[in-house]
């Protein structure tokens, strides 16, 4: 099981969900299922939750469920696994577009200004081939 850790400089939405259960997943399920996110309020493992990512996709809207919760300095280190294929499969596309705006937003930091293809083409060179599969 792997999980991405999610660029803090692009804020999810978290919102807790009531309403939705999922499949038990098993601890031998292997690629990525999930993101890690540094978040300012705690969660409770299992817990099921709804995440937005405006500034990527707005119309990007998937459930989860906390995995576990660890407390890191002032906030609190997250994981969500999603164990619904179709939703991971999803949120692994957006999490990799996440992370080539994360870069991009770095290179700028540094002087370097790259357009979205550009910073597209060096990440996908650097990092790709280390970023999670997706499993069935």
């Amino acid at each position: 099981m792997e999980f991405v850790a999610h660029p803090k400089d692009l804020p999810l939405d978290i919102t807790v969900v009531e309403d939705q259960s999922f499949p038990t997943v098993g601890t031998d399920r292997i690629g990525f299922v999930g993101i890690t996110y540094l978040a300012p309020l705690s969660y409770q493992a299992g817990t099921c939750v709804r995440i937005t990512l405006q500034e990527i996709d707005p119309h990007f809207c998937v459930t989860g469920r906390i995995a576990w919760c660890d407390k890191e300095q002032e906030e609190y280190r997250i994981a969500i696994e999603f164990p619904n294929n179709d939703d991971c499969y999803c949120v692994r596309m957006v999490e990799q577009l996440s992370q080539i705006e994360h870069y991009r937003r770095q290179a700028k930091s540094q002087g370097r200004r790259l357009n979205y293809n550009e910073a597209a083409a060096e990440w996908i060179k650097q990092f790709a081939a280390s970023f999670p599969a997706f499993t069935l």
